[in-house]
């Protein structure tokens, strides 16, 4: 009773009328605008901006809006190819007045304290220090001794089915209007899968995995748990018990239309050490828990400084703006048990300029 009470009392808001609200639409277009004003579409809309909130609330009540037009374009990160459909202005707006005034106040709550992604206060600085107290935790309670499975799903965007993801957005919101909304964003991504670059699908793709979070939660013997999206980890003192909850979960995922990458998904000793979140996690025998930036983290970083100090040498990018991408570098590095890695990075990056002032000086 209690908990349906506190639904019927989360859901009063989570209507279309609070989503097309001028004010809300009005917050939404300046948090859109965020970082993009020097684009023309971006100007251009917030110029007359309340025309065109006046306009995407009509059309929002009415019914009448009309599909957007969405750019797509494919990048490569990392050497994976990533396929974005971004929508334009216009449409981005109303995407995130129903993200922050529907689905964010209808899903959140539902969603467990381990998962961190897409969350206000969270993220990956939340994911990594929340895995830290629990290893330190777990670590004065068993020593290093002990086990840890690590999980990815395979293309995870890409394979969400529409229809599990409206069964999951239909248990959360009682307004058909916005359901109807939620279902339109959904079915604009093709057959399969969530696009990359929207706020609504960011909010349905962390949720739709929480039946393995609380699978976790209710399973005796995994002690430790947490979900960033599509990365989970889950540790045990025994191996048989992760070994079943691997089997259980990857019946849950099945029926979820979910997979594991079975190259990533893995049970290793926690006394050896493990890669999370581009971050490398050991024990000390003494309990410790170090957190430093993994192997390949650092590589990327030296190949970014280098290729910073030629467009500095090309005159595409300013000194000012390499520096300033260094500190928000060293920013996240601060937090971490990297000291000793800082102090080379700084040695590294100071070896950049000072060969580039000293061939600016011989010349």
């Amino acid at each position: 009773m209690k908990r349906a009470a506190n639904k019927r009392r989360r859901l009063e808001t989570c209507t279309l009328e609070h989503v097309a609200d001028l004010d809300r639409l009005d917050d939404a277009a300046r948090k859109a605008a965020r970082g993009v004003m020097w684009k023309s579409t971006t100007q251009r809309y917030m110029l007359d901006r309340y025309r065109n909130n006046l306009h995407a609330r009509r059309g929002l009540l009415e019914g009448t809006l009309e599909p957007p037009k969405y750019k797509e374009f494919t990048i490569v990160e990392r050497g994976k190819p990533r396929h974005i459909k971004a929508a334009p202005f216009a449409h981005r707006v109303i995407q995130k007045s129903l993200a922050a005034n529907a689905l964010t106040p209808a899903i959140e709550p539902t969603l467990t304290p381990g998962c961190s992604a897409n969350r206000r206060g969270m993220g990956t600085g939340y994911a990594v220090r929340r895995m830290k107290r629990q290893l330190a935790a777990y670590a004065r309670r068993h020593g290093c001794d002990g086990w840890i499975l690590l999980t990815d799903f395979s293309d995870y965007f890409g394979s969400l089915p529409h229809d599990g993801v409206m069964r999951m957005a239909e248990k959360r919101l009682d307004d058909p209007r916005v359901i109807g909304l939620v279902r339109r964003e959904v079915e604009s991504d093709g057959a399969r899968g969530l696009g990359l670059g929207s706020e609504p699908n960011q909010i349905l793709a962390v949720a739709y995995p929480t039946p393995l979070d609380r699978l976790a939660l209710n399973t005796p013997g995994v002690e430790c748990s947490g979900r960033y999206m599509d990365d989970a980890y889950f540790v045990s003192p025994s191996k048989e018990v992760l070994e079943r909850f691997l089997a259980d979960a990857t019946i849950l995922c099945s029926s979820l239309g979910l997979a594991f990458n079975q190259r990533k998904t893995r049970i290793v000793r926690l006394s050896h050490g493990f890669t999370w979140l581009k971050k490398r996690f050991d024990i000390t025998s003494t309990g410790r828990v170090l957190v430093r930036p993994c192997g390949k983290a650092k590589r990327r970083q030296r190949r970014r400084v280098r290729k910073q100090a030629r467009l500095v040498r090309e005159g595409r990018m300013s000194r000012t703006e390499a520096w300033r991408a260094w500190q928000s570098m060293r920013g996240v590095y601060l937090g971490l048990d990297a000291h000793r890695t800082l102090l080379d990075f700084d040695r590294f990056y100071k070896q950049q300029y000072e060969q580039q002032e000293g061939n600016n000086h011989d010349g």
